[in-house]
């Protein structure tokens, strides 16, 4: 059996997205992969717990929730909306997982259709972290902020990152990760993934397969994706095409919104929202809000 820890980091604001996340990964794993899935939270209830370990009972797979104190990034740059602290729980996974020398991280607005052995088998032991380029990096970006304390290449995402942990310990990639947010602080804008960019020096670039973006996936013709005029840079047409052909998963990132949040959600997706169990059906007001404007 091929086990493969995976970190989730979400909180009350989220639960339907990150029910849809983990139930469709459940879902497409390989039969002969099992995922050990923990959750970094700060104010789950018992009961929404409860609801959530019940995808794992009866299965190969496991589920356990671990809660970090918001306080731990009290002094880091954060939203109102989206981006609490939250955000930034999964650049604490090196200190947090001293059991495990490489483990998986996935963002909650995601739809599976695909399993992640592949992914986790990857040789990274020369790199502290593994993610997707979308973007070149540079004065003139498009959709990233510029900073000249990033030297790599490319902007990586951070919605799918395979942690080479032993190294990070190595090198206290921690320890770098405080000291951009405290020195680079109130010009983070993507405060995670502008984080993960300045202090990481290497990256190992992943195919786009690992979360082909919405605006790529629905549309029949990529070039009529928001999110092109940037990832042409990156990738040709081609190796879009094929992303999109061989995608691990979907990434709801964009103007087009969450789907949770659409008046006429996309169907693989509905799917997904009638299957989990309604006490975790939750939707926020900002969630209502959007889906009453929404023009999906």
């Amino acid at each position: 059996m091929n086990r493969i820890p995976v970190v989730y980091t979400f909180d009350k604001r989220i639960i339907l997205g990150a029910a849809v996340a983990i139930q469709s990964m459940i879902d497409c794993a390989n039969s002969d992969t099992a995922y050990d899935i923990f959750i970094l939270h700060s104010d789950l209830s018992d009961k929404e717990i409860n609801s959530f370990t019940k995808f794992t009972s009866n299965t190969r797979h496991t589920i356990e929730f671990m809660y970090i104190d918001p306080a731990r990034f009290k002094n880091a740059p954060k939203s109102k909306g989206s981006w609490t602290e939250i955000v930034y729980y999964r650049l604490i996974t090196p200190e947090i997982f001293p059991q495990y020398d490489k483990i998986i991280y996935v963002d909650t607005d995601v739809l599976f259709k695909n399993d992640l052995w592949n992914a986790y088998s990857i040789d990274i032991s020369d790199y502290e972290c593994a993610a997707v380029p979308v973007e070149v990096n540079g004065e003139n970006m498009i959709c990233h902020n510029y900073f000249p304390e990033n030297t790599n290449k490319y902007i990586y995402i951070s919605s799918f990152l395979i942690f080479n942990l032993k190294r990070m310990r190595e090198e206290k990639t921690v320890e770098k990760f405080e000291r951009v947010i405290k020195e680079v602080n109130k010009r983070l804008k993507f405060f995670d993934l502008d984080t993960l960019n300045i202090a990481c020096e290497k990256f190992y670039p992943l195919p786009f397969s690992y979360g082909v973006f919405q605006s790529v996936f629905y549309n029949d013709d990529i070039t009529k994706a928001d999110e092109y005029k940037f990832l042409k840079g990156v990738y040709s047409l081609d190796e879009l095409e094929t992303a999109k052909k061989d995608v691990i998963f979907v990434h709801y990132a964009g103007d087009l919104g969450k789907p949770w949040r659409m008046k006429h959600p996309y169907a693989d997706y509905k799917q997904y929202m009638d299957k989990i169990p309604k006490e975790l059906k939750k939707y926020t007001f900002r969630d209502l809000r959007k889906k009453f404007f929404s023009k999906r």
